[in-house]
């Protein structure tokens, strides 16, 4: 859940949900015997909204997941020292990548966790890079590791040999371009989450966007984007507003990227390298915070912006946004933790997950059973392996130099990573 405090963006949807322009059809669902009650709607310009109702076409179930392996934590071996692990990847032979943002290295263990190898390393040539956030597979089998500040998306081979960097969109006169995330192949094209910022006159513009960049880095299609500024005479950040999508997105198996475009609002959007396809939504009641809950996530936003934007502060929403994060199984399945999913979960749970089929319907809840806190540690879903990284909010906040007081530790424990398999549904 550290992506719900690294972000810098939030909502409205590319398209307007026009309610009162919509045309309704509904039809049955495949594979559900008309058990689920929702309906397909298409706006005004033609793209389909798939409204779920509130309840899961086929009910609630709990799952448990069986622990394989941990590593690191409390440990002398120096394979399994982590500093701060902001991204798992698993490759085709089943071998995991722990990008640590922290060591500026990944490191490369095999499917029962033996270390096997550590490649890149920090610095600003040719397959090193500082302060990378995530990274994903290419069609071809290497690696693309993305680089926050200065943006670059490095080249690395499962090995480590460096390859070409892949080239980015450009600024224009006297911007920059950062990298957030990447969610992978959409289509036959890569996908990113970037910024592109400017500075004048004491205010600091920027344009987030999730974009589809061809072989030469030229934006084909810009599948979402939100614009904010900040006055540095007296910064002000609005937790809807720079507490965003850029990170939560993701990519699918059908190559669709998935994004959340709404803070007040259940719905997911869905692309190809087009553009939009569709809209998930769901009805869905916030969750409302109460007064100590808003000023420990004040505590929490200020202990990351304190030391990089002094003298501001943040103005805290009064609900928690609705969809929290997004994971997109192989199966076609998309598994949304929603704010009651992951502030009211029953005690001995990880989280209560919607699951949705391939065509966006609403068909189950998932509680997964577990010593896992979706809050604080980071949650990495690859093939039919959940990979847990403990302590994950704070080693990020006390790598900025932000204190863990509100997180209730005085100081973070190291970082593990657990391997659970997942057992299928029933």
């Amino acid at each position: 859940m550290f992506s719900l405090f690294m972000n810098a963006a939030d909502r409205r949807p590319a398209t307007p949900f026009l309610l009162l322009m919509t045309l309704v059809l509904v039809w049955a669902v495949p594979g559900h015997a008309g058990s689920w009650k929702g309906e397909i709607t298409k706006d005004a310009d033609g793209v389909e909204h798939v409204m779920n109702p509130a309840s899961p076409a086929d009910g609630t179930t709990s799952l448990q997941p069986r622990e394989l392996w941990r590593i690191g934590g409390e440990t002398d071996d120096e394979d399994e020292i982590f500093g701060i692990i902001s991204r798992a990847r698993v490759d085709a032979d089943g071998n995991l990548y722990l990008l640590d943002s922290q060591l500026s290295e990944i490191k490369v263990f095999d499917p029962d966790g033996n270390f096997l190898r550590s490649i890149g390393r920090e610095g600003e040539g040719p397959g090193e890079f500082r302060g990378a956030q995530d990274m994903f597979f290419l069609p071809d089998g290497n690696l693309a590791v993305l680089q926050v500040f200065p943006g670059r998306l490095v080249g690395l081979t499962p090995e480590g040999e460096p390859v070409d960097d892949h080239p980015l969109p450009s600024a224009g006169e006297g911007g920059f371009v950062l990298l957030f995330a990447g969610g992978g192949v959409v289509g036959d094209k890569l996908a990113l989450s970037i910024g592109v910022n400017h500075f004048e006159s004491g205010v600091f513009d920027q344009e987030r966007s999730v974009v589809v960049i061809d072989d030469a880095g030229e934006i084909v299609t810009k599948l979402y984007s939100e614009k904010r500024g900040l006055n540095m005479s007296a910064p002000v950040f609005k937790e809807s507003t720079w507490n965003s999508f850029d990170r939560v997105w993701t990519v699918g198996s059908d190559h669709r990227a998935y994004i959340p475009t709404s803070w007040s609002e259940y719905r997911i959007m869905v692309c190809d390298e087009n553009g939009t396809t569709r809209f998930i939504e769901r009805a869905y009641e916030a969750r409302k915070r109460s007064a100590a809950e808003k000023e420990r996530w004040s505590k929490l936003y200020n202990e990351f912006t304190k030391n990089q934007v002094p003298g501001s502060h943040w103005e805290i929403e009064d609900n928690e946004r609705d969809v929290m994060q997004i994971f997109a199984r192989e199966d076609g399945s998309l598994w949304v933790l929603s704010s009651q999913g992951v502030f009211d979960r029953p005690d001995g749970s990880m989280g209560v997950f919607d699951v949705f089929d391939p065509q966006g319907h609403f068909v189950r809840q998932v509680t997964l059973m577990g010593d896992a806190d979706p809050i604080k540690d980071g949650f990495f879903f690859e093939k039919d392996r959940l990979y847990v990284v403990t302590d994950f909010l704070a080693a990020a906040m006390s790598a900025q130099g932000g204190s863990t007081e509100a997180l209730g530790e005085e100081e973070p424990e190291p970082m593990s990573v657990v391997c659970y398999q997942m057992p299928g549904l029933k």
